[in-house]
């Protein structure tokens, strides 16, 4: 079976650290339990490419005279910890599924080890003493920094007010030369950005610069897939018809992030940091038809065909901290920070700048 690629790259302006997974091998479990263990296998992805997403917007509170501008190119490493990087499969009460040895029982999430996780047996639904197949838990990528690039142009449009615009059109591409499983993405976003100290009296002399951030990003990412009763026994190959050349892989993020900027300036260095809100909501769904196991008799397995049998949801909320430098050197602008979500992320980058 192939593997199928989970994490996505963007080329050029934004992307996201690609690897390749074994993930679709979950599917052999069944839709419901493959639904439970993709998510927890999932799950660091979905987390970092959230976070990433939402970094890199602003290095300084201090906004744009009209039609002003800057274009930065920066990225983000978004670090998974240790504890996301496996998870316990004795904690899922499952279906058809049992593991094969109870005292092994941790499996690698995509930024584990890679190594294949523990076996699993698949249960007869009507006798569960018998053991239909077996199966071993996909092994992860070992990456556990996700890169995402991100290029960005604001512009000064209102008083004391910026308009920041990420944006990529649908990409093309094979990730394989030998493969024929094209691979579609593209990125949008938009932000704003408030400097307020003018319009409240008492805070327009005081000596450092305020402001106001909102922002949404959206990435797509779309992959074609293979999977046919072959990958359940290679005797199979013959069952490799055509009702399972429509599989793909379909990922889609989004990203909003609020919160207050403050900054202050001393000479060319300018020192910053906010605090607010990050949000993110990822849906990963396998879209196609695929073979799942209904029977097993003299004569081996037999299959029903089940149509876009998984479908996730992620969802995330948490107090966003970010702190961070900037170092002006005429019209470009050099600039590095840290932030605090739901993962630890750092993000450095490069401007052109025209106040």
């Amino acid at each position: 079976m192939r593997k199928l690629l989970v994490l996505l790259s963007l080329t050029a302006l934004v992307s996201v650290a690609s690897a390749q997974s074994d993930v679709v091998e979950y599917l052999k479990a069944g839709p419901e339990d493959a639904s439970m263990l993709i998510q927890s296998y999932m799950n660091p992805f979905a987390q970092s490419l959230g976070d990433g997403l939402n970094n890199g917007w602003y290095y300084t509170a201090e906004t744009h005279k009209r039609f002003g501008f800057d274009f930065s190119m920066s990225v983000s490493a978004v670090k998974v910890p240790g504890s996301a990087k496996a998870f316990d499969l004795s904690q899922f009460s499952f279906n058809n599924i049992a593991l094969a040895d109870p005292s092994n029982s941790m499996a690698p999430t995509i930024s584990g080890n890679d190594a294949q996780g523990p076996t699993l047996n698949v249960l007869n639904p009507l006798d569960k003493s018998q053991v239909l197949y077996s199966f071993n838990a996909p092994g992860g990528t070992e990456i556990d920094i996700v890169p995402v690039p991100v290029a960005q142009l604001g512009i000064g449009l209102l008083p004391h007010t910026d308009v920041l615009v990420r944006y990529v059109p649908e990409l093309k591409f094979n990730l394989e030369d030998d493969s024929d499983e094209e691979t579609k993405v593209g990125m949008f976003g938009l932000g704003v950005k408030h400097s307020f100290k003018d319009w409240i009296p008492g805070l327009k002399h005081l000596p450092f610069d305020a402001a106001v951030f909102a922002s949404y990003s959206n990435i797509t990412a779309n992959t074609g897939i293979s999977f046919t009763p072959e990958d359940y026994d290679s005797r199979l190959a013959d069952l490799n018809t055509g009702q399972y050349e429509n599989q793909e892989l379909d990922i889609e993020t989004n990203t909003k992030k609020f919160g207050l900027i403050v900054s202050k300036k001393i000479a060319i260095l300018t020192i910053f940091g906010s605090i607010g809100n990050s949000q993110s909501s990822s849906k990963v769904d396998l879209l196609g038809t695929y073979p799942v196991p209904n029977d097993f008799n003299n004569a081996g397995l037999s299959f029903e065909d089940q149509v876009d049998p998984i479908k996730l949801r992620f969802e995330s909320s948490n107090l966003s901290l970010d702190a961070g430098l900037r170092l002006k050197l005429a019209f470009f602008n050099i600039f590095a920070s840290v932030n605090k979500a739901e993962y630890t992320s750092y993000n450095a980058g490069i401007a052109l700048s025209v106040r």
